[in-house]
């Protein structure tokens, strides 16, 4: 059994911004806006992402690539995960926190870990409680590690100002889902991998994967 690694990461990485920058400059209200026929640039003021802090939730192969943009966009970048990597960190200029450091610092949460045991409900209700008032949080990994409930709660009362989803505790979500109603979200259907190149990626290691098979040197195993 092999798998398919790292066919998404620039895809998903980007996917990240793609949500943020929606949120930081209010876009879908100011497309709403526009398409009604007005044109009031006022109600419109957005974020500069430039010296705000990110928190990465998780330094994989994506979350390092998130670190990377961000160090563009001249952005604070604090990160926490089980298992550091030091050696990347420091060649990125991610700083290592504890969680509640992270929560209690960045103006901009996002997550990218694997939905385990562990990790599911990672952010509850007490850790929305430690984050910045008016914060926004992003999540592209797995619907499940955020208590959705707590959350829907928290953009209700504007802690969490903005909230950029691509993954959802339940998929499809069920119609009446909470998130629908309030103009502080904005919502993807899990798309987050879905580019024309890394769907070439994809394809491209799964021949390999099989050619290496058949070749007496398998590659990419999963670990059973």
């Amino acid at each position: 059994v092999t798998h398919v690694p790292g066919y998404a990461t620039e895809a998903v990485a980007e996917h990240v911004f793609a949500l943020l920058l929606v949120a930081a400059r209010k876009l879908l209200l100011a497309d709403k806006h526009v398409r009604r026929g007005e044109f009031d640039w006022r109600p419109f003021r957005g974020l500069e992402l430039a010296g705000r802090t990110i928190g990465i939730i998780g330094t994989g192969a994506i979350g390092c690539r998130v670190a990377e943009i961000a160090k563009a966009f001249k952005m604070r970048i604090l990160a926490f995960d089980k298992y550091p990597n030091f050696e990347r960190a420091e060649e990125i200029g991610m700083k290592y926190v504890d969680l509640q450091t992270l929560l209690r610092e960045s103006d901009v949460v996002t997550l990218h870990v694997p939905l385990t045991p562990e990790t599911e409900g990672l952010i509850g209700k007490s850790d929305i409680d430690l984050m910045k008032e008016g914060c926004v949080l992003i999540n592209t990994s797995q619907g499940k590690v955020i208590d959705e409930k707590a959350l829907i709660e928290a953009l209700k009362s504007r802690k969490i100002a903005y909230a950029g989803l691509d993954v959802f505790g339940e998929e499809p979500p069920p119609k009446d889902n909470p998130l629908f109603k309030l103009e502080n979200t904005v919502l993807s259907p899990h798309i987050g991998f879905h580019t024309l190149e890394a769907a070439k990626r994809c394809t491209e290691i799964c021949i390999d994967n099989i050619v290496k098979f058949i070749e007496g040197q398998p590659q990419n195993l999963c670990q059973l």
